[in-house]
């Protein structure tokens, strides 16, 4: 019973230790995915981001070739644009943060890019 209730213990430290971690990451990380409505391929949104004002450039469609550097899309209007990815591009899952690897050919992904860099973010799925 004791390493039972043991192991609760030590558990429930554990989760709320993940749990401070991912809200200090979520503070210093990047910038949200704006919530665009409609059918939309590719938006620049000009906005402050902690006092400094970006561009924001939003891209979304199939992935039609991916490496470590880049990621190669085609989207909903048939154009094809090129996407430059960095060691610290965050990507994700179904709001679960994923590891690059998972990144392939025929997914279809929403990208975020901070005036003109490389993309601070990847949102990854299945289906637009």
């Amino acid at each position: 019973m004791r390493k039972l209730l043991a192991t609760f213990a030590t558990l429930a430290l554990l989760a709320g230790a993940i749990g401070v971690a991912l809200a200090a990451g979520a503070r210093s990380g990047p910038p949200p995915f704006p919530k665009l409505p409609g059918n939309w391929s590719h938006a620049e949104i000009n906005v402050n981001v902690k006092g400094t004002p970006h561009t924001l450039i939003l891209d979304r469609g199939r992935i039609v070739q991916a490496n470590a550097s880049q990621l190669t899309l085609r989207e909903g209007d048939g154009s094809m644009v090129t996407v430059p990815l960095a060691p610290t591009t965050v990507y994700t899952w179904r709001a679960i943060g994923v590891r690059r690897q998972i990144v392939r050919r025929g997914l279809f992904a929403l990208t975020m890019r901070v005036d003109e860099g490389a993309a601070v973010r990847v949102r990854l799925s299945l289906v637009r």
